[in-house]
C-alpha cells in the first residue's frame, strides 16, 4: 500500500495530488520541502532542496491534476519556468498524474539548450519512483531516550484502557516526532482512523509533513480546511477545529479512533473544547511546547496530568539543543526613577513606561556589529516591535553591510523568496514581528535579537526556541535581549534559575553558572527581589498593579 493511491491518481482532488507529490519528494530524499501553492503563487506549488554532486540545489515544482488520463500542454511548462525565475530556483519540475503532449517534450529540449534545467514527471514516473523507495523514510531517525519514554507511557495507558494522555515538550525537541510514532503504533493496534487537530492552517500543513517520516509510505494522510470536512477513512486527517465545528452534527462520537491535539493550550477555547468533547475517541492525546495560558486555566482538565515535561533547559542539558549565551541588556533602566516609583502602586503598563528608557536603533546595531565578530557565518533573526520597525531596521542593517529583509509582509510569494534567500545564505539576517512564532519553520540561526518584549510567556519561549536547534559548525546561539518589560526580566531570570538548578544535577557544566548574563548587575539584583515578592510576574497582565519590594 502507498499514500499515492489510485483515488488521488484519478486527478479529482488537485490538493491531494499536490501534497502527495510533496510527500513523494520528502520520502525520496528532498529536504526543506514546502507546499506553497495557493492563489497568487506565481506558478509554484512546491519548493525544496536536494543534494547533488556535493552541492545543495533548489527546486520549484508545479503540479497539474488531470482527470480521465488527460494530457498537460506547454502552458504549464511556461508557468513553471516563470516560477523558477521568480523564486530563484535552480531546477524546475512539472508534475502530473496524467501525461504530457509531445509539444511539451519538444519545448523542454529547447529550454535546456537555453540553459534551463527542467524535469517532467508524469503519472507513470511518480508511481515508479515511490515503488523503488523503501518503506522507511530517510528522515526516520532513532528515537531519543526521553521520546521513547513518553511514547511507551502513552501506549501503556492505551493498553491499560486509559482514554487520554498529555505531554509537554519544548520547541526543537521533537514533540511532532513523538506524536507521529504514537500514531503509527496505535495504527498497528487497529486504530486506523486518526484525527490531528490544531488552530491554524500553516500549523496543520507543518504537522502533516512532520508525521510523514514516522508513518512511512503505507499510511495515507489528508488535510481539511477552507470549508471541506475531514475524510472518514483509514488514514490520518490534519485540520482545524474552526472547520471541524461546522461538521460536528454529521460526525458520530467515536468515529475517530484517535484524536491528537497540537498546541493543546488552545483547546480550552469554547469551540475547540466542544469539538474535542463531541468526538469521544478511544484515545485522545494533547501535546504542547508551551502549556501556559493567559487566563490561568489548566489544560490538565481536558488531557490529564502530563506524563512528561521536557523543557528547553532539559534539552540543553541533554545536548539536543544548542547551548545559549543569553545577554540581557539592562542599560535602559532608569535607576534614578526607582526611589520615586518605589513609593507608588503602579500598573505594569505604567511601570514599563516610566522604568525603561527608549532604546536607540543605532546603539542596538552597534552591539549587533560587535557580536557578529564572535560568530562564524552569522545567521541572525531579529524580533521587532512593529511591522514598520522591522522594515526600517532591515534597511538600516543592509546599509551597514548586513544583508537583511523583513518577513513581516503580506505578500506570501515575496516572504517565501526571502526565506529561501536566508536559507541559501544570500541574506545574513531577517526581521519579523511574530511570523516565526507558530506554524512557520525557519532555518537555524546562531544570533537572536529581541527588540520586542512579548507579553506572553508562551510566545517568548517559542521565539527563543527558534535559535536552539543544533546545526553543523554551531557551538551556541547568542541572544541579545534589549529588555523593555518587567515581565521579560522575570521570565529570563526564571530560565537562568532553572539552568543553574539543572546544572547542579547533571554533567552539563555550561549550565552550572546559568545561561543569562545581565549587562548590569543591579538589574539582576532588582529582578531577583521582584521574584521573591511576586509569585508569577511573567504571566501578570498589563493592568495588574504592583509595588516595589523594600530596599530597592
Amino acid at each position: 500500500m502507498s499514500f499515492l493511491t489510485d483515488d488521488i491518481m484519478k486527478g479529482t482532488d488537485w490538493r491531494a495530488l499536490e501534497r502527495s507529490v510533496a510527500r513523494l519528494m520528502s520520502q525520496c530524499g528532498w529536504l526543506d520541502v514546502a507546499i506553497i501553492g495557493r492563489s497568487g503563487d506565481m506558478g509554484a506549488d512546491i519548493v525544496g532542496t536536494r543534494k547533488s554532486a556535493g552541492a545543495i540545489r533548489s527546486w520549484v515544482v508545479q503540479v497539474k491534476a488531470i482527470m480521465g488520463g488527460g494530457y498537460v500542454g506547454t502552458k504549464g511548462l511556461e508557468e513553471i519556468i516563470q516560477a523558477q525565475s521568480i523564486y530563484g530556483a535552480q531546477i524546475a519540475a512539472l508534475a502530473t498524474n496524467g501525461d504530457f503532449y509531445p509539444a511539451v517534450y519538444k519545448r523542454k529540449k529547447v529550454l535546456e539548450k537555453a540553459g534551463f534545467e527542467v524535469r517532467l514527471w508524469n503519472g507513470t514516473f511518480l508511481k515508479g519512483l515511490i515503488e523503488k523507495w523503501p518503506e522507511k523514510h530517510h528522515l526516520n531517525r532513532p528515537l531519543r531516550e526521553y521520546q521513547k519514554v513518553i511514547i511507551d507511557k502513552a501506549i501503556h495507558i492505551f493498553d491499560e484502557g486509559g482514554r487520554r494522555a498529555q505531554y509537554v515538550v519544548a520547541t526543537g525537541l521533537g514533540k511532532t516526532v513523538i506524536a507521529g510514532e504514537i500514531a503509527i503504533r496505535l495504527w498497528n493496534k487497529g486504530c486506523c482512523k486518526i484525527l490531528v487537530l490544531c488552530h491554524s492552517q500553516d500549523l496543520a500543513l507543518q504537522l502533516e509533513q512532520g508525521f510523514w517520516p514516522r508513518l512511512g509510505k503505507s499510511v495515507p494522510t489528508r488535510y481539511f480546511f477552507d470549508g471541506t470536512p475531514p475524510l472518514i477513512y483509514e488514514g490520518v486527517n490534519f485540520g482545524l477545529y474552526q472547520t471541524l465545528i461546522g461538521y460536528l452534527s454529521g460526525i458520530e462520537p467515536g468515529t475517530f479512533d484517535v484524536v491528537i491535539v497540537d498546541e493543546a493550550h488552545h483547546a480550552l477555547s469554547h469551540g475547540f473544547r466542544k469539538c474535542v468533547e463531541h468526538l469521544a475517541p478511544r484515545f485522545i492525546i494533547g501535546m504542547t511546547a508551551t502549556p501556559w495560558r493567559g487566563d490561568g486555566k489548566s489544560i490538565d482538565d481536558l488531557f490529564g496530568e502530563p506524563i512528561a515535561r521536557v523543557s528547553l533547559v532539559d534539552g540543553m542539558a541533554m545536548g539536543f539543543l544548542s547551548q545559549v549565551d543569553y545577554r540581557l541588556y539592562c542599560d535602559n533602566i532608569d535607576w534614578d526613577a526607582i526611589p520615586t516609583l518605589s513609593q507608588e502602586r503602579l500598573s505594569i503598563r505604567d511601570l514599563n513606561k516610566r522604568l525603561f528608557l527608549p532604546q536607540r536603533d543605532e546603539a542596538v546595531m552597534s552591539k549587533i556589529n560587535l557580536v557578529i565578530g564572535e560568530i562564524k557565518n552569522p545567521r541572525i533573526a531579529i524580533f521587532s516591535p512593529s511591522i514598520e520597525h522591522a522594515k526600517r531596521f532591515a534597511s538600516m542593517l543592509t546599509a551597514r553591510g548586513i544583508p537583511c529583509e523583513s518577513l513581516s509582509i503580506s505578500d506570501r510569494v515575496e516572504r517565501r523568496k526571502r526565506l529561501l534567500a536566508f536559507s541559501g545564505g544570500k541574506l545574513m539576517a531577517i526581521t519579523a514581528v511574530d511570523v516565526m512564532n507558530e506554524g512557520i519553520d525557519v532555518p537555524d540561526v546562531n544570533l537572536l535579537v529581541f527588540l520586542r518584549a512579548t507579553h506572553s510567556r508562551r510566545i517568548f519561549v517559542q521565539q527563543l526556541g527558534r535559535g536552539l536547534r543544533l546545526a553543523p559548525d554551531k557551538d551556541k546561539v547568542i541572544v541579545l535581549d534589549f529588555v523593555s518589560d518587567i515581565r521579560r526580566m522575570a521570565e529570563v531570570a526564571e530560565l537562568d534559575k532553572e539552568a543553574r538548578n539543572r546544572g547542579k544535577q547533571s554533567e552539563s557544566l555550561f549550565l552550572r553558572d546559568g545561561v543569562v548574563n545581565f549587562s548590569d548587575p543591579a538589574g539582576q539584583r532588582f529582578i531577583e527581589a521582584w521574584l521573591s515578592d511576586v509569585a508569577d510576574l511573567s504571566n501578570a497582565s498589563d493592568t495588574e498593579k504592583l509595588k516595589f519590594p523594600e530596599g530597592l
